[in-house]
């Protein structure tokens, strides 16, 4: 499935220049269609959906990703099958820049296009380097007990100037609809040096990758950490790069409804800085509310292995599969209820399959899903595996076996659609959410109120003879 771009492709090798020239043509569809569908209702939200914490409804606009009904997260109307293959590749999958060109644009980037931003993102590094240092000294001054997402995150919050450009933008008071431009640039910048925070992250701060070679991107800057921390992952081949590369790719983007996404559109629109935005991104990944962290599928499949071995009797682990799920209330760690197959878990399945179709936390993995898949459930949905429960063996393999600094990484991938969400708002000068609550209280009233309406409306008066 791919949707049709609102122009032609760009041959500029400028993002900027290409953003620029997409602009007037989605402001004219934007004012068509608010003039046409403007008192369109959208939703009828229910007394059970405020409780639910509106779970299904459709109450916020971005521009990057959708959630198709049966193709699940697409960028810009392209699945994640077609991402993989579309995109110009480094190795034999995406690079993080060429998914963020399509993030931004709508265009599928050409491989000039994805060397260029390559190019400026290596620039970046460089003159924002002191960015580097700020973070050794943080780090040191952190207490040990700190986890990754919560170092992550202070880094963040501490760095000097991530808001440089806008800032300037306020100084000079120019009009809101200008502002997109400076907020584009502290976004670059920011997306240009985060891989470098995750690899101080992993080295403990002890080493730095002094000068960046523009040619290499996101995944050749962070590989470079990796091969100098202290529990140094295997390479297999050189398919770590390609297995970083696919993961980025699948968790670049995801439903603007999710906590991280939510969260951090929320303050980006508030004009917060980028660094505290993808702060806040990060501290509401602790909690994956559809389908559980990496951590708490590591867990789930640990616990698995420790009851029944690492290859446990089918029927004997089904029984395990139903327990575990009557036991959480109707959850599985790495599942999600749906009606579809998840498209970026069959992309990641046929990767395990064709790299570590032999290794043991892989081969579990798999049976769990078979397992899983031939349980029959009570109502249209059932379970489907989602790509954390693949991507936890995969890590495994590589030697990556914290999975606490692993979600750091989707952390990472999110950022990319997330700065790409808060520079369209500015774009189109989206305000701050700002819904009305109310208390239980007050609602039963509400409905108190309505209910006596409602029964005088329906009085029938009988005319006297």
């Amino acid at each position: 499935m791919i949707r049709k771009s609102l122009s032609e492709p760009s041959s500029s090798l400028n993002l900027k220049e290409v953003l620029t020239e997409k602009i007037p043509i989605y402001y004219d569809q934007l004012r068509n269609f608010r003039h046409e569908h403007g008192t369109t209702v959208v939703n009828k939200i229910t007394v059970n959906d405020m409780y639910s914490g509106l779970s299904g409804m459709k109450t916020i606009i971005k521009e990057t990703a959708d959630t198709h009904p049966k193709f699940g997260v697409t960028y810009r109307g392209i699945t994640m099958p077609g991402i993989v293959n579309l995109l110009p590749h480094r190795g034999h999958f995406p690079s993080p820049e060429s998914i963020f060109w399509l993030l931004l644009t709508g265009d599928v980037p050409t491989e000039s296009q994805t060397r260029s931003l390559i190019h400026d993102w290596a620039s970046r590094r460089q003159r924002r380097n002191n960015w580097l240092s700020e973070c050794q000294t943080i780090l040191k001054a952190l207490p040990q007990r700190l986890g990754t997402l919560e170092k992550l995150s202070i880094i963040l919050m501490s760095l000097d100037s991530t808001d440089k450009h806008v800032k300037d933008s306020l100084r000079s008071k120019l009009l809101s609809h200008e502002q997109w431009e400076y907020t584009f640039e502290d976004g670059m910048d920011l997306l240009a040096v985060l891989p470098s925070f995750l690899g101080l992250l992993k080295s403990s701060g002890e080493f730095v990758v002094s000068s960046t070679s523009a040619e290499k991107d996101w995944v050749d800057l962070f590989m470079e950490y990796l091969e100098n921390s202290l529990d140094n992952p295997k390479r297999k081949q050189n398919s770590l790069d390609d297995f970083l590369r696919i993961f980025i790719a699948l968790n670049a983007d995801d439903n603007g409804g999710i906590p991280s996404l939510h969260i951090s559109q929320m303050l980006g629109s508030s004009q917060h800085e980028f660094g505290k935005a993808i702060a806040g991104l990060i501290l509401a990944s602790v909690n994956e509310p559809s389908s559980g962290t990496l951590v708490q599928c590591q867990n789930f499949q640990e616990k698995v292995q420790r009851l029944l071995g690492p290859n446990p009797q089918t029927n004997i682990l089904k029984g395990l599969v139903r327990a575990f799920i009557e036991k959480s209330n109707d959850s599985l760690p790495g599942y999600e209820k749906s009606n579809y197959p998840n498209l970026g878990y069959h992309v990641l399945h046929m990767f395990a399959n064709e790299i570590a179709s032999q290794d043991p936390q892989v081969k579990l993995s798999m049976k769990i899903t078979n397992v899983v898949d031939s349980i029959p459930q009570a109502n249209e949905e059932h379970f489907v595996p989602e790509k954390n429960s693949i991507i936890c063996p995969l890590f495994k393999y590589y030697g990556l076996n914290d999975m606490e600094f692993n979600q750091g990484l989707i952390c990472m991938s999110r950022a990319l659609g997330a700065v790409a969400s808060i520079i369209w708002s500015r774009i189109i000068n989206l305000p701050v959410e700002n819904p009305q609550s109310c208390s239980t209280h007050h609602c039963i009233e509400i409905m108190k109120k309505t209910s006596k309406e409602s029964q005088r409306d329906k009085v029938i008066l009988i005319p006297k003879k």
